[in-house]
């Protein structure tokens, strides 16, 4: 990479932490099929995870423009997300029994009671706050529940796959402001 190149990338980044959708959608362009391809190489015949992690990837680097530095190259930082995505999703899933079960011995008393009433509340103020978004933030997060793959939602939407994730990571920025008090 250029300096000029490494410049342009630093800027757009300076711009993202700005929340700017056009240079994240710069980014984005840039960087997803290098990204893309280095997921494949990861998790060679799993697609579906691919698709999954590849949007993960752009949600967290969305939510974590300040902890970059000028001094990594931009790939390497995104493909260290990526590796981490990918560990974290083997490390939940292989120990996902052991965790169920230690979470129904350790609260079958009376705080089952308590958990189920503050994640009612929870839930209640979940639904409130998505039906606060704009039009098109809603349908992406509910989409996204349903389990519809952002390809899948930007082509619903008329619209480019940068936009449907710049939807959703705004959409979690609102969500996150809205239930502030239910987080720790």
């Amino acid at each position: 990479m250029t300096e000029p190149e490494k410049n342009d990338d630093m800027q757009l980044v300076e711009r993202c932490r700005l929340g700017d959708e056009r240079a994240f959608e710069a980014l984005y362009a840039r960087y997803r099929l290098p990204l893309f391809s280095y997921l494949h190489k990861l998790l060679a015949g799993n697609p579906s995870l691919v698709d999954d992690i590849f949007q993960q990837v752009w949600i967290k680097a969305n939510r974590n423009w300040d902890k970059y530095s000028d001094q990594q190259k931009l790939l390497a930082w995104l493909c260290r997300i990526a590796h981490n995505a990918v560990m974290d999703h083997y490390r939940k899933s292989s120990r996902m029994p052991t965790v169920e079960m230690t979470e129904q011995m350790d609260f079958a008393h009376d705080s089952d009671t308590e958990r189920a009433l503050d994640r009612k509340a929870f839930d209640d103020a979940l639904e409130v706050a998505i039906a606060e978004l704009s039009e098109d933030q809603r349908e992406v997060v509910e989409l996204r529940r349903q389990g519809v793959s952002f390809k899948e939602i930007a082509e619903k939407q008329q619209t480019n796959l940068n936009t449907a994730l710049c939807r959703m990571h705004y959409a979690i920025s609102n969500l996150r402001n809205k239930l502030k008090d239910f987080m720790d």
